[in-house]
């Protein structure tokens, strides 16, 4: 098999043409399609929470344990991530080795999702803390820190690929921005969008109180303020739930 300019170049027009057709009207959804009910190329626009969840400082932990050490840390703590995420009835797209992003609160309004985002980000944290840690100091591997960025907003949910190789996919601006807030985090750090600090203050939440505004993220698109951007501002999280073990989150 050989590298063929002519072969592109026809896949390329060809696909263009198709996903110019799929994606001209793009309808709204309220609840997320399995896989398999998406044509690949097709999109369905959502109001969604996007978290992306890390672990802090991979390479220098990969780098200082042995390969089986990282092993059981991982089949440790990111099924269980994956797990916290199907309790609130998130969406997992995808595992980056280190971290996952997954998303929720199809069908919901804006404060619920907040809500959720939030209560899910406290989760972890408590689940890190009381059960994943103290774990891996009974078996003598090293304990992890982790980060987090999340936002609020409109969401594109895509299934990308081809007919072997494809999954669901999470595009635009609020997908980005959370990606951002993840790699501005520092180690213990969890930090939000404006739009999840101004809908947690809606309604009654327990998780409001625990948001500090951490002023403005720089020259980055946020976005409008039908998403909850009118600033660049951001939020860091403190919340976890009571009698947690471990202060340092």
């Amino acid at each position: 098999m050989s590298f063929s300019r002519d072969e592109v170049q026809e896949r390329i027009e060809d696909r263009a043409d198709d996903v110019e057709d799929r994606l001209e009207h793009i309808p709204n959804s309220y609840s997320m399609p399995d896989l398999e009910d998406m044509t690949i190329g097709t999109a369905k626009e959502f109001r969604l929470g996007a978290v992306f969840i890390d672990i802090a400082g991979f390479t220098e932990y990969t780098g200082n344990e042995d390969d089986e050490d990282v092993l059981f840390m991982l089949n440790l703590f990111v099924p269980e991530v994956m797990e916290l995420v199907r309790d609130y009835d998130g969406y997992f797209e995808k595992n980056t080795g280190d971290g996952i992003l997954a998303y929720f609160g199809a069908g919901d309004d804006d404060t619920d999702i907040a809500h959720t985002v939030l209560e899910y980000i406290a989760s972890v944290k408590t689940t890190l803390a009381d059960y994943v840690n103290p774990t891996l100091e009974d078996f003598g591997v090293e304990p992890i820190s982790i980060k987090a960025g999340a936002s609020l907003g409109g969401i594109y949910i895509s299934r990308i690929g081809v007919d072997s190789l494809n999954r669901r996919t999470a595009v635009g601006t609020t997908a980005n921005v959370a990606s951002k807030l993840e790699d501005k985090a520092d180690s213990n750090e969890y930090l939000v969008n404006h739009g999840i600090n101004k809908y947690a203050h809606e309604g009654d939440s327990m998780w409001a109180s625990h948001l500090t505004d951490e002023g403005s993220f720089g020259s980055y698109r946020w976005g409008n303020d039908s998403d909850g951007w009118e600033d660049a501002h951001y939020y860091s999280f403190s919340g976890v739930w009571a009698d947690t073990e471990s202060s340092n989150l």
